[in-house]
């Protein structure tokens, strides 16, 4: 989507593919626990709690939570199970709905300086602590053990992503390396194979893959300051200059390029050729630096699907983890982040077990397909309330005035703007157009609180179905989709 007037005014289409914010309701009843009763609980327990006693809470947010922030959230809000019956032992050392106890506390060895011009740029992103305690809350709860747990990475050769892989190895030993330029795994399904064969006995794999992508101290995308240089340079260099490629194929400049003979250009040959299916969405996109990591996460998702298809049975008797995502590096003594797309368990045979991120805030790639140009509900938010803040608006003195369609799957967009702005005026009716017009404006005008100002948010919506179908979109609870709008 994008920003068509500047900081009072919004005008964009609200998209029935949306993705829900994060709206944390706290339970009303319940008991408090003493802190000491709760630092002896174990991680996965005090995981579980914070589970029932917050259900709105995404499954990225609460399994990134260290246990020291999930002993201050369960100390200072009320507790309650589900059904209202406080049900949870708090005796010192006592044992929780059957859970071992505690394993070593997540500590990594990269800086964790956090970095926020990361997620303004890429709104969910984790730092890489928050990343690695997501991956190992999650995996311990399927039944992976560290100790016999070999990762496989497939990310960039470039120097700046090798924090990453430190920080998973010291939770799970050293990593096998499938990745070259860009993050694609050209290793491919021969590595993999390999892989399988190194796996400890009885144990499974964590394949954790992605293109990078920098952001300096400026919070300029698509370059970083790195080690002992005094400028910055691109980053991803491989992904830049392929984005440059498939522009000249695309305007027609050049000719689309045979892959080589000579292994010394192959890789780089590749990465053009497996973006050029994307070239005109980046031509297309507001900030082609900024989406330029979707597209190859895009490309790279493929082909790792098609590595697991090929290569699972090699898995002797454990299972496959694989999660994907945007690797974003960040000035030296900051945390670098990871904005996790996807993350799925696969068995041996190649069958899908879980989705971990089934009911998270992922990007719909169809949208972007149909619409480019088009931003999540959160980078949306992000990218206004960035522009809003450097021409002096204050959250707490601005009132947002919506005309979206009364149609209730436009309310999640309005939900997020509320999570930066508090609540919203609906000024809105049927399509969208703002029926409560003047009146209704000034009314919202003498809403507005003590020295602020306001934001107005308005548009048609259409759906966009997960068939890529337009103007049609699947509705909650109902087995065939309807018209949208």
């Amino acid at each position: 989507m994008k920003i068509t007037a500047l900081p009072l005014l919004v005008a964009a289409f609200s998209g029935a593919a949306a993705f829900a914010p994060v709206n944390i309701a706290r339970p009303s009843v319940g008991l408090r626990m003493a802190g000491d009763a709760l630092v002896e609980k174990s991680t996965k327990d005090l995981n579980q709690m914070i589970k029932q006693s917050f259900p709105e809470m995404s499954f990225i947010k609460r399994k990134s939570m260290s246990k020291d922030k999930m002993v201050q959230l369960l100390s200072t809000a009320p507790k309650v199970s589900a059904g209202g019956k406080v049900e949870w032992a708090v005796e010192k050392g006592a044992t929780t709905f059957g859970l071992a106890l505690d394993q070593a506390p997540i500590e990594t060895a990269s800086p964790v300086t956090p970095f926020p011009k990361a997620v303004e740029a890429y709104p969910g992103a984790l730092t890489n602590q928050e990343l690695v305690q997501m991956i190992d809350a999650t995996l311990s709860e399927a039944g992976y053990d560290r100790d016999n747990t070999l990762v496989a990475c497939s990310l960039c050769c470039d120097e700046v992503n090798r924090p990453l892989e430190t920080d998973l190895a010291g939770v799970y030993n050293s990593n096998f390396n499938m990745g070259g330029l860009a993050g694609f795994p050209f290793g491919g399904a021969v590595a993999f194979g390999a892989m399988s064969a190194h796996i400890p006995d009885g144990g499974s794999t964590l394949m954790v893959y992605g293109p990078h992508v920098g952001v300096d101290s400026k919070g300029a995308v698509g370059t970083v300051e790195r080690r002992g240089r005094a400028q910055g340079g691109s980053c991803c260099g491989s992904a830049v200059a392929a984005s440059g490629y498939v522009a000249s194929v695309l305007s027609g400049e050049i000719e689309k390029a045979a892959i080589p003979d000579d292994a010394l250009h192959a890789q780089q040959a590749y990465v053009g050729d497996m973006l050029l299916p994307y070239a005109q969405r980046l031509e297309d996109a507001a900030d082609k630096m900024q989406e330029l990591p979707y597209a190859l996460y895009d490309a790279q998702a493929d082909m790792v699907e098609r590595i697991v298809q090929k290569s699972c049975g090699g898995v002797a008797d454990g299972q496959i983890a694989v999660l994907g995502g945007i690797q974003i590096n960040t000035p030296e003594n900051y945390s670098d982040y990871f904005l996790p797309l996807s993350f799925e368990l696969y068995n041996n045979s190649g069958e899908l077990i879980a989705d971990f991120l089934a009911n998270e805030n992922k990007p719909f790639n169809k949208v972007k397909e149909t619409f480019p140009g088009a931003l999540t509900n959160a980078e949306l938010v992000g990218k206004v309330s960035q522009t809003l803040e450097s021409n002096g608006f204050k959250s707490e003195k601005t009132l947002v005035a919506t005309s979206l369609c009364c149609d209730e799957v436009n309310r999640p967009l309005e939900l997020c703007f509320d999570e930066k702005y508090d609540t919203n005026f609906n000024m809105g009716g049927l399509a969208g157009f703002p029926f409560g017009g003047a009146v209704s404006f000034g009314a919202m005008a003498a809403h507005i609180p003590d020295g602020g100002s306001t934001l107005m948010v308005y548009g048609p919506h259409v759906g966009v179905d997960s068939t890529g179908a337009v103007g049609t979109v699947e509705r909650r609870g109902r087995a065939k989709g309807g018209s949208c709008c």
